[in-house]
């Protein structure tokens, strides 16, 4: 059955569960009905179009004793967004010019939230595909929403006409600019426009022909966040809130709610398929939930997570900054409204049951916490129809109130806790353990309110972040995981006797897989044997006339990892240096990834300051010996310029010119050794530094990450 093409519109939405009366004055020219994009009904795949594999019924994890069905994407009538009054003719003929109002499908067309959704005849994925209107628009509250309705892109129809609306975005958010690639549906464009509306962004493309708006979608969510994301194992998503487990990813495979997975032309549909639904709550996209717009000296006091209706509000006095939906989901642009604030008080879950929430929070028990087993993933091996599912977790609504927790901690919010088993639990050991060291006194410090943040964030990635959770899930399903990337350190020195100093700064690296490439620039191996280590390493020796960025060529040459670290001879590393830059890298998607050189030992005046710099922000700027960048676009750059000194700016301009992205970190975890700027290759006199610092300190003193378990064994002062 194929539908005709009509010159109607098609409005769906995606976020507005808190916040439906956005909806009605977004879109100028569309005002409705809109269709929750997570209600539409995945259709059901045929024999002749995609065979099902006959693998065996779908796997059930079964209601939650005690727990009530999800609400989330059910709004009651109260809080749904308005449907339209009626329908508006359109004004022109021309598409893609301008805002402009069309024809809007009967009221009949969107499920009704309060007698159930409208009899539909079935769909085959045949079909599916070639639904056709005159107009498709999308709106989303947030990027982070965006990104969810990457996954359900084939749910959306074909149209010559397809405009995005993101209500709300965060200050550090790019323009969401379309990522095009070899598409051929970009040959058909005839018009673009991409303006500023309010807090938002609104793109509006006009084809030729009617194109996949679901494909028009994905090329916008990878020009806003690149590769940012998670994609490994191949994954089939089925259920309630089945999107919010792959955001971003346009690789997914959509399923019915009750299977099978369709297969992919000749291969299985997925290597891991889950379910979705009241027994799952999903892990943390770092892609937007991450430390991006950390402030070090926030300016309001400390915020209280309290209950607001059927979901959470986060309330500062008597203001309230962030709504949330009973599920407990955040955005981008919940944590930007978070960012001044000096932390975050969290009661224990009971609480929230004492205050009416039990019903509401309990609904998404069963958060995936670290060494958590998921119950029915022996049986969902690659291309399997039945679907793994995390067994449920027990305690009201603790684990919502962990979902909460688990992304404030991964954007950097210090969260104040109180004492909880059951939401600890759902956090798992190693969150739970960070936590009960964040007290009044320590946030009120601004220094040790950073370190906290920095200890937080490190671990909820880890634990909570999607990249960690898929691994998790793979593994426990007998799935082959991807081994870790190995970075190559590339460590030059002209002086020997910095050798077995440089060497332990890289021996106390943790949670990496790294070598040690080596330049001896100047003498030889003979000269000046190597201490032993336990890395791997690459001995490279040149002349002490061959320039300094050659040699680093070379060095980079007879690497064998996908990252390239630079790091210095004479300047301190924290242990987690590395797993720090490859985390940034991670969440931001940058092309390269450097610390801020923010802390600086001054030699000659034996004082340790601490300076005025900005991180966690792209920036074209970041220190050279902590620049972590990947072989890609180390080569598209054309490497080190083949120069005496400055070759680390010269990398940083190429990067940049070559249409990279620059992210600069925080820089607790490097101290900077300045001696005479005579014999650097960074020649900035000791004076410069004095110039702006915030702190300092007499003699040679470290931040508390700096060490944090790794104490070194030989003198620091070498």
């Amino acid at each position: 059955m194929r539908r005709t093409a009509t010159r109607s519109a098609w409005g769906t939405w995606i976020g507005f569960e808190s916040c439906p009366s956005l909806l009605g004055r977004l879109v100028e020219g569309f005002s409705g009905p809109w269709t929750p994009l997570e209600d539409l009904p995945v259709p059901t795949p045929t024999q002749e179009s995609a065979p099902a594999r006959e693998t065996g019924p779908v796997r059930e994890t079964g209601p939650v004793p005690g727990v009530a069905p999800s609400q989330e994407t059910v709004p009651s009538r109260e809080t749904r967004p308005e449907q339209g009054a009626g329908p508006v003719r359109e004004t022109g003929p021309e598409q893609g010019t301008g805002p402009v109002s069309e024809t809007a499908p009967s009221r009949e067309s969107a499920p009704s939230r309060e007698t159930g959704p409208v009899e539909k005849p079935a769909l085959s994925w045949e079909t599916s595909s070639v639904l056709e209107t005159g107009c498709v628009v999308l709106a989303a509250r947030s990027p982070a929403d965006l990104r969810r309705a990457v996954p359900l892109r084939a749910l959306l129809p074909r149209a010559p006409r397809v405009r995005i609306a993101v209500a709300d975005v965060p200050p550090w958010a790019g323009r969401p600019l379309p990522a095009t690639g070899q598409a051929s549906c970009w040959r058909l464009l005839t018009g673009l426009r991409v303006a500023r509306r309010g807090r938002g962004w609104h793109l509006d493309a006009a084809f030729s022909e009617p194109v996949a708006a679901g494909e028009i979608l994905a090329h916008v969510a990878y020009g806003l966040f690149g590769t940012a994301g998670t994609t490994t194992p191949v994954a089939g998503l089925a259920g309630v809130g089945a999107a919010e487990w792959r955001p971003g990813d346009a690789n997914a495979t959509l399923a019915p709610a009750d299977g099978p997975v369709p297969d992919r032309r000749d291969a299985p549909g997925c290597d891991l398929p889950v379910r979705a639904g009241a027994s799952r709550v999903p892990p943390v996209d770092e892609a937007v939930v991450n430390p991006i717009g950390f402030r070090p000296h926030p300016e309001e006091g400390v915020a209280e997570l309290v209950p607001h209706r059927d979901g959470f509000a986060l309330t500062c006095g008597s203001t309230t900054l962030v709504r949330l939906p009973p599920s407990g989901r955040v955005t981008d642009v919940d944590i930007a409204r978070l960012r001044d604030v000096r932390g975050v008080a969290v009661h224990t879950s009971a609480k929230f049951v004492s205050d009416g929430l039990a019903s509401a929070g309990s609904a998404s028990a069963g958060f995936v916490s670290a060494g958590s087993t998921s119950a029915g993933l022996a049986a969902a091996g690659p291309g399997s129809a039945g679907f793994a599912s995390a067994g449920p977790m027990s305690g009201g609504s603790a684990p919502v109130v962990a979902r909460v927790v688990a992304a404030l901690a991964a954007a950097g919010v210090p969260v104040l806790a109180e004492p909880d088993p059951a939401r600890d639990e759902a956090l798992g050991s190693a969150l739970a353990t960070v936590l009960a060291t964040v007290t009044t006194e320590a946030l009120a410090c601004d220094l040790r309110r950073e370190e906290i943040s920095i200890r937080l964030r490190r671990t909820a990635l880890r634990e909570h972040g999607s990249a960690a959770c898929w691994r998790r899930l793979a593994v426990e399903a007998g799935l082959s995981a991807p081994p870790p990337p190995r970075v190559s350190i590339l460590l030059c020195t002209r002086r020997p006797e910095m050798l077995p100093f440089a060497l332990e700064q890289m021996e106390r690296q943790r949670g990496v897989t790294a070598e040690l490439i080596v330049g001896l620039h100047g003498f030889t191996a003979r000269e000046a044997p190597l201490p032993r280590t336990s890395l791997p390493v690459t001995v490279i020796e040149a002349p002490g006339t061959t320039p300094f960025g050659e040699v680093l060529n070379r060095m980079a040459a007879a690497a064998s990892g996908s990252y390239l670290a630079k790091v210095d001879d004479d300047d301190w590393y924290g242990p987690d240096h590395l797993a720090d830059l490859l985390l940034a890298r991670h969440y931001s998607g940058a092309d390269l990834v450097g610390s801020a050189a923010e802390f600086v030992y001054l030699e000659q005046l034996d004082v340790t300051i601490r300076r005025c710099i900005g991180t966690e922000r792209f920036a074209p700027l970041v220190a050279g010996g902590t620049m972590l960048v990947t072989r890609a676009a180390f080569e598209a750059a054309g490497g080190f310029r083949p120069l005496p000194r400055t070759v680390d700016g010269q990398l940083l301009q190429a990067v940049e010119a070559a249409g990279g992205r620059i992210y600069r970190t925080h820089g607790f975890g490097y101290l900077l050794r300045r001696r005479s700027a005579y014999g650097h290759t960074w020649r900035q006199p000791v004076q410069s530094f004095l110039a702006s610092y915030q702190e300092q300190w007499r003699g040679l003193v470290f931040n508390g990450l700096m060490k944090d378990g790794a104490p070194w064994r030989a003198e620091v002062r070498t």
